[in-house]
């Protein structure tokens, strides 16, 4: 077997897994496969597959919902803004096979398995959400809601020991609660949580999760509420709290 010919066919494994190649580029690929013994095809298969399959994870766990005042603002942006068709393309935005070689770099393997995925939407000229993994990590929902410049912070007490925090952020239109040392309830028993305004809202039952590990869980919708309520509930919750166990203030 001609080693040039492997060695040329394991270069190309980067370009052939991103899909980053031309017709004639990849009937050349093919050919040498056809020409190498099985050692180099499986070493050839497994760098291809290596490559799609952090690709395609990355972008799995890089996946975050977007805040809903993020959302809407889209999608109004999107009902006025003008639809132009795309322009005629005029040249091959492929990279030639031999330009990639001359270019590559021990490192490029490293830094695709390590790759930083990015998802820009533009509206009207302006970013208006961005995710990005790898070295630096995209924030999550609840960190992005309390990145807001006008989150603000309430604590809450419950009776048996134990805190709530609640950070809140009007133009996110969402809350993140964070437990702190609460007791899980009796047994047959469930907390629930509320948004107060007027009348006490409904917005789910703290999980178990919440209790053993303590992570901050959004709630959405918080709309005009001047109060975040915990009562305790028959299991399952009730569709008004009947015994409000602490509350959490606020602010306009």
């Amino acid at each position: 077997m001609n080693e040039a010919i492997r060695q040329r066919l394991l270069d190309s494994a980067e370009v052939y897994a991103l899909h980053a190649v031309s017709a004639a580029e990849q009937t050349e690929i093919e050919r040498d496969l056809e020409s190498v013994d099985d050692t180099a095809r499986v070493q050839f298969g497994i760098l291809v597959g290596e490559i799609q399959e952090t690709l395609a994870l990355a972008s799995v766990l890089d996946a975050v919902e977007p805040p809903a005042e993020v959302r809407r603002r889209v999608l109004d942006d999107l009902s006025r803004t003008t639809q132009v068709p795309p322009p005629t393309p005029t040249a091959s935005n492929v990279t030639s096979m031999k330009g990639h070689r001359d270019r590559r770099n021990t490192r490029l393997r490293t830094s695709l398995m390590a790759a930083a995925a990015a998802v820009v939407v533009v509206v009207g000229g302006g970013v208006v959400a961005t995710q990005v993994i790898g070295n630096d990590p995209s924030p999550t929902q609840a960190e992005q809601v309390i990145a807001y410049g006008d989150t603000q912070e309430s604590t809450a007490s419950f009776p048996g020991g134990g805190t709530a925090k609640i950070s809140y952020s009007r133009e996110a239109d969402s809350a993140v609660v964070e437990l702190d040392g609460v007791a899980p309830p009796e047994a047959g028993k469930d907390y629930q949580m509320w948004f107060v305004e007027g009348t006490p809202r409904s917005v789910g039952l703290v999980s178990p999760a919440q209790l053993a590990e303590g992570g901050k869980t959004v709630i959405e919708g918080m709309g005009g509420a001047t109060n975040f309520a915990f009562s305790l509930e028959p299991a399952g919750g009730s569709p008004q709290p009947t015994e409000v166990l602490t509350m959490a203030t606020l602010s306009a």
